[in-house]
């Protein structure tokens, strides 16, 4: 980091329904990162690197996706940057919040647990308001079955079985701190925090969920799924209009220093 530099870090929401996913694409496909450093680029007269905490996929979205970068432009105050760029920025991405960091802030490598949630609209009719916002299911779904179920996700496990086939890291070991089914008129939520996610996995427990929901299994086949480590005994990956990144966590207090793993 250079001298008189600053480290902003963001908090941005979008409707990922248009977007090839958060992370920039060689061939020039729409992203939000891409969005966000040609405006917040623009703004501040230079080019900017705008670091994801979170690479959503295609058509996923966001409530607290948080994001940081860095600038030698200290013109700006922040909130008056932080309302420059929302307006800045297309219709469907939002900045909620503009701060200062330490210079060492990492919004990935910093992060101690995210929250996703997954919506099911189970109305039969079509979700006009929220279409491409949700996962529309047509069938009955038992919510009771899907709490018991999500109960046995909770805790330190080898999520082996919950990854696709893009999974590259060797360690699946994850620890889910929530994990909670709740009805909301016409919605079914799936709730998800952890220190960490392994490629679709939470999309992959939403799918594993609906089948217990719809009476295909029992709940107990979330236990084989976390003892066997095959993914061919979970459930479909839910569509990725469904989920939603709701919030990332970091230390309470920061520093320059990268906080200890955990």
């Amino acid at each position: 980091m250079q001298v008189g530099e600053r480290n902003i870090r963001l908090v941005v929401a979008y409707n990922g329904a248009r977007y090839h996913g958060w992370q920039r694409q060689a061939d020039g496909l729409p992203t939000v990162q891409a969005c966000l450093e040609a405006a917040a680029g623009r703004l501040l007269g230079h080019p900017v690197t705008v670091v994801g905490a979170g690479r959503t996929d295609a058509g996923v979205h966001a409530l607290g996706q948080v994001a940081n970068l860095h600038t030698t432009n200290r013109c700006f105050p922040l909130e008056r940057f932080r309302r420059a760029l929302d307006s800045a920025l297309p219709k469907d991405i939002a900045v909620r919040s503009a701060e200062e960091v330490p210079a060492g802030f990492h919004a990935s490598l910093w992060a101690v647990e995210k929250t996703y949630r997954y919506r099911i609209f189970t109305a039969p009719t079509k979700p006009i308001v929220a279409a491409g916002q949700v996962y529309h299911f047509r069938g009955r779904l038992d919510p009771a079955r899907m709490v018991e179920a999500a109960r046995r996700l909770v805790g330190e496990h080898d999520f082996r079985g919950f990854a696709s086939a893009g999974e590259r890291r060797a360690n699946t070991v994850r620890t889910l701190t929530r994990c909670e089914v709740s009805e909301h008129e016409q919605e079914v939520h799936v709730t998800v925090t952890g220190n960490g996610f392994l490629y679709k996995m939470v999309r992959n427990i939403a799918g594993t969920l609906v089948e217990i929901g719809r009476r295909r299994w029992s709940p107990g086949r979330i236990d084989e799924v976390l003892a066997s480590g095959d993914r061919k005994l979970a459930g479909p990956t839910a569509p990725a209009e469904g989920l939603w990144l709701m919030s990332v966590r970091y230390p309470e207090n920061l520093s320059d220093e990268r906080p200890a793993a955990t």
